[in-house]
């Protein structure tokens, strides 16, 4: 709704009229409705795929579509990074996780399996979520492996190989598990994504958001002028806002810098539902 104000002044024998629109139910401290991911349509299915040709060539494929959410859609593959193709070339045997992202930022996951002629494949066996923001972290996953010569090892991200199945102090998010057959050398990727548990990060508290906000932000350096995130009410009122600028970099400014660690502290704290005490 419009409100209409006249104002009259008298200057210097004239007569002036000002007029000035107000527009209610519009504010600059307004924060864009958080979306329930949970409660979306967003949707993901495979269109095809095409299995690696031996244990050594990467040359399989996975193509998806989505539907549903609020576009433009973004595809990323494993812990990759998201873009527009929504094709992924040049793979080996494994279990891959597509996840696709609408422009809510909601998400959704969809896991597809490339075979290999030996028939070496693995499965996600056990998982226990992490609940720790910062190190050490305390996810795990145990992994089981079949097919093949029967005698295995194994490595997590990239990692040296082994013979354990099972690896812990694990960070919430995708990881990739790689199984070797020891036979011929024929390797199967297994992603998996582990879980989160809230945190415990808190607003107040030592060593706590507060406390960051104070060490780090100086004026106007790392919050607008139209609210004061050194107050519960208003960091939480903007708390959206607070964990996409921080992760970008975009804040603190000023030549303030926010190191890893602390970043992972906001985003777990807005994650957690950005809880005062």
């Amino acid at each position: 709704m419009q409100l209409k104000t006249l104002l009259f002044y008298r200057l210097a024998g004239i007569s002036l009229f000002v007029t000035t629109f107000l527009l209610s139910n519009c504010s600059s401290n307004d924060e864009p409705e958080v979306v329930n991911c949970a409660t979306t349509d967003l949707a993901i299915s495979l269109v095809s795929k095409t299995d690696p040709t031996n244990c050594t060539a990467v040359n399989g494929s996975i193509s998806v579509t989505a539907s549903g959410g609020v576009l433009p859609y973004q595809f990323k593959l494993d812990a990759g990074t998201f873009g527009t193709a929504a094709v992924f070339n040049n793979l080996g045997g494994g279990t891959f996780i597509i996840t696709v992202r609408d422009n809510n930022g909601c998400e959704k996951e969809l896991s597809v399996t490339l075979e290999l002629p030996s028939g070496l494949t693995a499965t996600e066996t056990s998982q226990t979520s992490n609940s720790n923001c910062l190190p050490p972290y305390n996810g795990s996953v145990s992994v089981s492996a079949s097919g093949g010569s029967g005698t295995y090892e194994y490595a997590i991200d990239g990692g040296v190989f082994g013979t354990s199945n099972s690896f812990n102090a694990l960070k919430d998010g995708i990881h990739t598990i790689t199984v070797k057959d020891v036979g011929d050398n024929c390797t199967f990727e297994l992603s998996v994504n582990v879980g989160r548990l809230p945190t415990g990060v808190k607003y107040n508290g030592v060593g706590q958001i507060k406390e960051l906000f104070q060490t780090k932000c100086s004026g106007g350096s790392c919050h607008p002028s139209n609210g004061d995130w050194f107050t519960y009410s208003s960091a939480f009122a903007k708390r959206n806002e607070i964990k996409s600028r921080t992760q970008s970099g975009d804040m603190p400014r000023g030549g303030g810098t926010l190191t890893q660690d602390q970043k992972d502290l906001i985003a777990c704290w807005v994650d957690d539902g950005a809880p005062e005490n």
